[in-house]
């Protein structure tokens, strides 16, 4: 029996071995291969369904920070409702989390942005010529702060000025204008619409503390612009999502402050950045003894205007939020032993409530008419 199983086995491989030479031998048969993996892959399709369910989406397409991450794109967190996909943020490699997700990029309208650092724009015109490519056929709104009237355009010594969002955005149009211009001759008018390769900026007129500011409202959806501190970067705004009775907010860069826990009232979500600062004290000793001073100083100084994991448990457990999920988070978790030191002190600081440290691809659903959240991890690269 041993003999006639090893034998059936043999022959087993052998057969493998046969085969696997014949595709590696025959090109007709590679590219068959090739083509009916293409059409599952394209069966697919974008998820499209997430349109028009009727529930508020809230996807995390960018969860990491400037710290190298090779698990997370920077910032940028995606609202499904209503038939409408609106992105808050876009930052460096966004675009790529995006597509690996599947999100319906064609349904794209609106990017709104918390802040203008680097790590939340560096992604915008990739998003946009990408969404565009994917079937977007109107401009995109681009909604960020505008400058404080009085640094706007200031220089300093060194030439560099404080501008906003309008300058943000012509500065991105510009730098893509030509990739525009090629691919409408390329492909032609039929087939990419031209009004889609524009960006249009908009710049949120600064609400006083403790209000908020209406920045978009469409078929229902609903997204509030309030002030967070992130000083000094000035405006930043925090962003307050409504949809058929739920309620999700996504912070922004910001240290601790009431206008999370005002705006963050009874909400079903909140999506809220966090920073270890323990951790990242550990991070500056080390640069230290390795002779980095200039960026052992950075860091540090990174711990004043974020709001670390307990602090931001507090906010939760203040507003009554029913979920908390870490976005932005610093430093990289590299391991169990990282996730588990990060999260010291939080379920003591949070009390009831659900929370966990956000991924890329995950989605988080909010059904309307119900109190559930439902959770699923999109996506894969």
């Amino acid at each position: 029996m041993k003999r006639i199983v090893f034998g059936g086995a043999a022959l087993a491989a052998l057969l493998v071995i046969i085969g696997a030479g014949a595709v590696w031998l025959s090109p007709s048969l590679q590219d068959g291969i090739l083509e009916r993996a293409a059409e599952r892959r394209l069966q697919e399709g974008d998820r499209s369904d997430l349109l028009g369910d009727k529930a508020l989406h809230i996807v995390l397409c960018g969860t990491g920070s400037p710290m190298p991450d090779p698990e997370r794109a920077n910032a940028c967190t995606a609202v499904i409702a209503g038939g409408h996909m609106v992105l808050i943020d876009a930052g460096p490699g966004a675009w790529r989390k995006i597509a690996a997700s599947r999100l319906p990029a064609a349904a794209l309208d609106t990017v709104l942005l918390t802040h203008l650092h680097s790590d939340h724009i560096g992604g915008l015109g990739e998003v946009a010529v990408q969404s565009w490519i994917a079937g977007r056929k109107t401009p995109l709104d681009i909604y960020g702060p505008g400058a404080p009237a009085d640094l706007k355009h200031e220089e300093d010594a060194e030439g560099h000025g404080r501008s906003g969002t309008a300058d943000v955005v012509r500065g991105f149009a510009a730098a893509y204008d030509s990739d525009a211009g090629f691919r409408l001759a390329h492909h032609g008018a039929d087939f990419l619409a031209p009004e889609g390769a524009r960006m249009i900026p908009h710049e949120i007129a600064m609400p006083a503390p403790g209000e908020a500011v209406t920045v978009y409202d469409k078929d229902g959806l609903r997204i509030s612009a309030f002030l967070v501190d992130h000083h000094p970067v000035e405006p930043a705004y925090g962003y307050r999502i409504e949809y058929e009775g739920r309620v999700a907010v996504v912070s922004g860069d910001t240290k601790k402050i009431e206008n999370m826990v005002r705006f963050s009232k009874d909400a079903d979500l909140l999506v809220h950045e966090a920073l270890d600062p323990a951790m990242v004290k550990l991070l500056a000793v080390a640069l230290d003894k390795t002779g980095n001073a200039r960026l052992a100083k950075m860091a540090r100084d990174t711990i004043g205007y974020h709001t670390s994991p307990v602090e931001a448990a507090e906010i939760a457990r203040e507003a009554n939020v029913r979920m908390l999920v870490f976005t932005h988070v610093v430093p990289p978790l590299r391991n169990a032993l990282m996730r588990h030191i990060f999260m010291r002190g939080v379920a003591e600081a949070r009390g009831a409530g659900e929370t966990r440290i956000g991924e890329d691809g995950l989605m988080l659903s909010l059904p309307a008419g119900s109190t559930a959240i439902q959770s699923h991890q999109l996506g894969g690269e």
